[in-house]
């Protein structure tokens, strides 16, 4: 496992823990207390990072009392190795679960549940098919949040806090990506040819459904609910995004994307919709009515498309990875880029900020992840919060 790369800017080697690691990386996430993230490999294999980093960019950061100037000291000792824990199931699926802990899932049906101290727990063993999607969906208090698989044709609710896991719907096919919906019982699930909302009956002691709201728009890469609930934005993997509005079923097309939509992120109070699969990071201004969005000019057009972009947990920022292995993070609205990770063998499969906002993980081609800090104090001229 190698912890070096060719050509690190300084300002990366700074900021950056950074691994090579052993397979592919196909998932990342951070665990909710964000006491520690997760990376699924393409060889069955789990690697833990702990984020108990006694040399993290805030302790090596330093302000000249005389003229104000901040500086960033270099770290004293070699970046600490992944863990590394075989789950023996490709390809993996990632989610996090409970407050410290993990749900992973693979090609043999079985759901473990990973705790903070690397114990395991079979949940529960599909029996004719693997685990196609989970999703991890923030509702209430933190440490309450479920998490959502869709395997062996059910989607299925799990409560880390003792709640009963049961299945919540059923669905044929095999499902590329689930969402569960804010507020409502309400299900998306997106598959090769088409999207399908599925409403919940959860009076219902056997978990039945209602019948499903089928779309047909090809592959779908990512799905997002905007947090008011109002809307669903798909995003396709013929490139493009769909606004879906589930109360009136219409369906708005956002076309002319040059290369799949694989990420998608909404602002906290659902104005702002955030998309890769551009020449530059798209952040759509939605209104709540029906006229198509209007965007707002963020970054600066290039040759490269975004691969992944996210908005910040809190501020009005977003980081975005391009295809040559570029991480950027820029205000919303605003031209100026800071370049974080110049470009770099392995191009950006995707971006993930902490919930405080003062990480940015990181995985790219040929096995390389990464972890970024970004303290809040290297953004203090952005003190407008998300709204």
């Amino acid at each position: 496992m190698s912890t070096t790369e060719a050509q690190a800017s300084p300002l990366f080697t700074l900021l950056a823990r950074q691994w090579r690691l052993e397979a592919e990386v196909q998932a990342c996430a951070f665990a909710q207390d964000g006491a520690s993230l997760a990376y699924a490999l393409a060889d069955g294999t789990l690697a833990l990072v702990s984020m108990e980093d006694p040399e993290a960019a805030g302790v090596r950061w330093r302000m000249s009392i005389e003229d104000g100037r901040s500086t960033i000291s270099p770290r004293a000792r070699p970046v600490t190795a992944p863990a590394s824990m075989p789950v023996g199931e490709h390809p993996l699926r990632l989610a996090a679960f409970g407050r410290s802990g993990f749900l992973v899932g693979g090609a043999t049906g079985r759901v473990v549940q990973i705790g903070a101290d690397g114990s395991t727990r079979v949940m529960v063993e599909h029996d004719s098919a693997g685990v196609d999607a989970m999703a991890t969906f923030c509702e209430g208090a933190a440490g309450a949040r479920p998490t959502w698989v869709a395997a062996s044709g059910s989607v299925t609710r799990y409560d880390p806090e003792g709640g009963t896991a049961r299945a919540m719907a059923r669905y044929e096919g095999t499902a590329r990506v689930v969402a569960p919906a804010p507020g409502v019982e309400r299900v998306a699930l997106g598959f090769d040819a088409s999207l399908s909302l599925i409403d919940l009956h959860i009076t219902d002691p056997h978990g039945a459904a209602g019948e499903p709201f089928e779309i047909p728009l090809g592959p779908v890469e990512a799905l997002a609910w905007s947090p008011d609930g109002r809307f669903l934005a798909a995003g396709l993997l013929d490139g493009g995004v769909a606004l879906i509005d589930p109360a009136t079923r219409r369906v708005l097309r956002l076309p002319d994307y040059p290369a799949p939509v694989r990420t998608l992120d909404w602002s906290a109070d659902s104005r702002w919709l955030v998309t890769s699969g551009a020449f530059r990071t798209i952040v759509w201004a939605v209104d709540g009515g029906h006229e198509r969005p209007k965007t707002l000019e963020t970054g600066r057009s290039g040759l490269v498309a975004v691969e992944a972009a996210r908005l910040h947990p809190h501020l009005p920022l977003v980081a975005a990875g391009f295809e040559n292995g570029m991480i950027i993070v820029m205000a919303v609205g605003q031209r100026d880029e800071l370049v974080i990770r110049d470009p770099a063998p392995g191009g950006l499969r995707e971006l993930s900020w902490s919930g405080d906002g003062e990480h940015l993980a990181f995985h790219a081609a040929q096995g390389w992840a990464g972890v970024i800090d970004l303290p809040a104090h290297m953004f203090k001229q952005i003190n407008r919060r998300v709204p």
